[in-house]
């Protein structure tokens, strides 16, 4: 998606699509290290897996035939955000079946260092499932000279026997992470399960941990622990019936105060009256359900922040009606909540004309900051053929503001 934003209440690349509490800017110690020492090693790994899997996917990508294994379905997403302190945003990414994965680049004007972030997930059984299933993926992010790393991967039998594992490298923090989990997935009488059992080493302690997740075509449910964490989840998605009323709702709900470090409690509900697929769908809920050590390639979720990955906004999550609202209550009492609606008159008036990618919302913003705020938003939203463009325009009453968005994305 290319996005141009100014004055934005909200960034597009948000922490609550499931990222943990641990996600906090570390320094990492500049000195040389070995080529085998581990930063060295993921560092190449993470540059490798990106370029790679590029490269793997190019000739496929000039394809006229987009019923690719590689690519069906999916979208190349850039967008551009700049915020209302002059601070700006680029980031770019791939999302295809075989590989999810992005660059970007956080760049503040007040005389800070840039951020730069990068990574990918590969999927190299794809086409061979009788083989089993498989992914890897690695991430980085550089703050000046210095640099985080995170490496995951999985391996699953074909009977849903998984075996995967991972670690997160900070130097000049003790922060460090390795963790591994053995799962297992199946279905019984149209009902999909997960079974996880996990093991997490954070500051030196180990914690014991788990998820559990079951679903069919309409509900989803989930519940589980890392030991820094524990997370659960609802999702419903109406039955496709080809109507259009169809309503799909999530709550998920974080609670980052179990271990060493007090976090943040977090809710955020999403829902929409015309649900079409995405974000609000199960195969997307997984990886924000079981966390960054739940390792699910459907949507990759990290320790590391920024990361590629991104969370839709309001008026992308369906049509007809879109809400979300988050709850964030911080660990010094004080509480942070957002609202955000949106309304599609023209769909709800079953216009067919170009009024029907129109929409109008209202924000709701506590504290804004230091006092509730009420913002009103009119744009526009429309697919045609492979590409599809929004435009939003919102401006704050309480903060006298007014923030413009555009955006693009083309399927492949």
């Amino acid at each position: 998606m290319i996005v141009f934003e100014c004055m934005a209440s909200e960034p597009v690349t948000m922490p609550f699509l499931g990222f943990s509490v641990r996600q906090e800017t570390y320094s990492r110690n500049t000195k040389a290290i070995g080529f085998l020492g581990k930063k060295g090693f993921s560092s190449i790994l993470g540059k490798g897996i990106f370029l790679a899997s590029l490269f793997s996917v190019q000739p496929d990508a000039h394809a006229e035939n987009t019923d690719s294994p590689y690519l069906k379905l999916g979208k190349i997403d850039t967008f551009y955000d700049r915020k209302d302190n002059g601070d700006f945003q680029v980031n770019s990414f791939l999302w295809s079946p075989v590989f999810k994965g992005g660059y970007g680049i956080v760049a503040p004007e007040n005389g800070g260092q840039d951020t730069h972030y990068f990574g990918g997930y590969v999927r190299p059984l794809l086409t061979h499932p009788e083989l089993g299933d498989a992914f890897l993926g690695a991430q980085e992010v550089l703050i000046g000279d210095s640099s985080q790393t995170e490496v995951q991967g999985e391996y699953r039998l074909p009977s849903g026997l998984g075996f995967g594992g991972g670690f997160v490298d900070r130097e000049f923090s003790d922060q460090d992470i390795q963790f591994a989990k053995v799962s297992y997935k199946n279905e019984w009488q149209g009902i999909r399960y997960i079974l996880s059992t996990q093991w997490q080493n954070f500051q030196g302690q180990d914690y014991p941990g788990g998820y559990i997740a079951l679903y069919n075509k309409a509900l989803m449910a989930s519940w589980g622990s890392d030991g820094e964490q524990w997370r659960s989840s609802f999702g419903y998605v109406a039955p496709d019936q080809g109507q259009l009323l169809r309503p799909a709702l999530e709550v998920l709900y974080i609670d980052n105060t179990i271990g060493k470090v007090d976090g943040s409690k977090d809710l955020m509900i999403s829902g929409s009256l015309g649900f079409r697929n995405g974000f609000l769908s199960h195969e997307a809920r997984l990886g924000r359900a079981m966390g960054p050590t739940g390792m699910e390639f459907t949507n990759p979720v990290a320790h590391l922040n920024p990361t590629f990955n991104r969370r839709l906004n309001t008026w992308e999550l369906g049509e007809l009606v879109d809400f979300r609202y988050i709850n964030k209550a911080l660990p010094n009492g004080r509480r942070e909540e957002t609202l955000e609606a949106v309304v599609f008159p023209g769909q709800l008036l079953r216009n067919d004309s170009l009024l029907s990618s129109v929409f109008v919302g209202a924000g709701v913003t506590s504290p804004n900051p230091g006092e509730d705020g009420v913002s009103g938003l009119l744009g526009y939203a429309t697919r045609i053929k492979h590409l599809g463009s929004n435009v939003r325009v919102q401006h704050d009453f309480d903060r006298d503001d007014t923030s413009l968005y555009f955006g693009l994305i083309y399927w492949i």
